[in-house]
């Protein structure tokens, strides 16, 4: 689990609010993230077709990033984020 990776969760959907960087390497790196959400437990995040999904066990729902931070570490999102 990864501490240095902040989500918090904004209706049906997460964001992502700290922790970009080590959240992309490790996808990278390993396919899936488990980090701990307060409130939630801990969520399986993957990349799936240009999405990031997070997987709470009860439900799949969108990790939701800022756009800056996606052309910065060279990602492509769908226009609706």
């Amino acid at each position: 689990m990864h501490a240095d990776i902040w989500i918090v969760r904004n209706g049906s959907d997460y964001l992502l609010l700290h922790g970009h960087l080590r959240l992309h390497s490790t996808l990278n790196a390993a396919g899936a993230v488990f980090v701990e959400v307060a409130h939630e437990g801990v969520v399986k995040i993957t990349r799936v077709s240009g999405y990031l999904q997070v997987d709470s066990g009860n439900a799949l729902s969108l990790l939701c990033v800022q756009r800056a931070t996606v052309k910065a570490l060279g990602e492509t999102l769908p226009d609706a984020w």
